[in-house]
């Protein structure tokens, strides 16, 4: 062999060394690469592994809601249980015309209304918190002690209320300035004479209608606010003396300032078309408006007669619950659907998450009217405590207790409170 043969064979070798060289090289890179691709599937595999592994079983069941104003979604239990809680029942419409006002007057011309209200003691004393709407509005001269279409009565009415054990007074209704300026005077004169108690809806100063009414029970811290549609008399002068549900922003800050200095809010607004069973299309309207700014209850009157219970889905996913009327607690009215009304009965519960509605119920109630040997006889009781003598004595007609249960039941088949 010769030289150059020699020189040939070797380059050749050369070159088959470097071949295999750059194939272990290569080899190498796609082993590494292989590896390095194995290993992240491997990790999302494991994470997603683990995210279904939770969604399939949460230790405990829930839900998004997003709160109202909030920045992000909270996960709270669907299933919750409150560690404090406030019991609270409100009542319609007391209504007291000229034949209700005649049943509390004694023999010596005084006024005595505790009577006319108890039966309904046990239960609204028993409450932690209880509300009653004032349909009529007070005033102090006797010789203006008017009816219908007018009214105006004795502030014994109020003490009555008192005794029997209620905490809150609405007091915006289509009635409150039935009496003018000294209408309200009067009336608000006699609630600041009894601090312990709470009255929304009307006001003697722009200051005292900013200010948000809270009541604090069990420590939880529950606002009220109060509305109605109009006043059947003419207007005041300065708007704040009467709490109007007209003004959507307006009542919008409203709510804003309420929460901001409570655990729940809760709107009682006079609304609605009388003498009528469901609610309108503008009481409709309102408490989507409720449930969308965040309002934690609603308890309606003005209808002069019930209506049913519902929940409002707001915007971000916050059931409300919805009493569109309660109807009369007491009147003198010619239908027998008016000597029917309810008793709204909330739990409103306090967990680790925040304050809300643990549970809600409506019960009814019956306004027993009769008039014997010159004297009227009112009362207002649980229709349970109703019973045939009393229907045999009543003014209006068809209010055997059988057929005051079967509208009861026509108008409010069921209630679902599940929270």
């Amino acid at each position: 062999m010769t030289e150059t043969e020699i020189r040939l064979l070797k380059r050749i070798q050369e070159r088959r060394e470097r071949r295999k060289l750059w194939a272990k090289f290569i080899a190498m890179c796609v082993s590494i690469l292989l590896v390095l691709v194995l290993t992240v599937v491997l990790i999302f595999t494991i994470r997603d592994y683990i995210r279904a592994k939770k969604t399939a079983e949460p230790a405990v069941p829930s839900e998004t809601v997003q709160t109202p104003l909030a920045e992000a979604a909270v996960r709270i239990p669907v299933n919750r249980v409150p560690e404090q809680t406030v019991t609270l029942v409100a009542v319609g419409d007391n209504l007291m015309h000229n034949t209700v006002m005649w049943a509390g007057q004694n023999e010596d011309g005084g006024y005595d209304y505790r009577p006319l209200y108890e039966h309904l003691r046990p239960k609204v004393s028993a409450a932690d918190i209880a509300c009653v709407n004032q349909e009529t509005i007070f005033i102090n001269d006797p010789d203006e002690y008017t009816n219908y279409p007018e009214f105006g009565g004795p502030v014994e009415i109020g003490e009555a209320l008192i005794d029997t054990g209620f905490d809150v007074v609405t007091h915006a209704t289509n009635h409150c300035y039935d009496k003018g300026e000294r209408g309200l005077d009067d009336t608000i004169a006699f609630w600041r004479a009894h601090p312990q108690i709470t009255v929304l809806g009307i006001h003697d100063s722009k200051e005292d209608a900013d200010t948000v009414r809270v009541v604090e029970k069990n420590g939880i811290r529950i606002a009220m606010l109060n509305y109605t549609y109009g006043t059947n008399a003419s207007m005041p002068a300065q708007s704040y003396r009467i709490d109007f549900l007209w003004d959507a922003e307006k009542i919008a800050a409203d709510i804003e300032k309420a929460r901001e200095v409570s655990d729940i809010v809760i709107v009682f607004p006079h609304w609605g078309s009388e003498n009528v069973f469901e609610p309108n299309e503008n009481q409709r309207e309102w408490a989507q408006f409720f449930a969308d700014h965040g309002v934690g209850a609603v308890i309606g009157c003005h209808t002069h007669s019930l209506q049913p219970v519902e929940e409002i889905t707001g915007a971000d996913g916050n059931r409300m619950p919805v009493y569109w009327s309660l109807g009369n607690m007491i009147s003198h009215m010619e239908h027998n659907w008016n000597m029917l009304g309810g008793m709204a009965e909330l739990t409103i519960g306090k967990d680790a998450y925040g304050v809300f509605v643990a549970d809600y119920s409506i019960s009814p109630l019956m306004t027993f009217a009769a008039h014997d040997r010159g004297k009227w006889e009112f009362q207002s009781m649980p229709l349970e405590d109703y019973t045939e003598e009393m229907a045999a004595r009543h003014l209006i007609s068809d209010t055997s207790p059988k057929q005051m249960w079967a509208l009861y039941e026509q108008i409010i088949p069921s209630v679902s409170n599940t929270p």
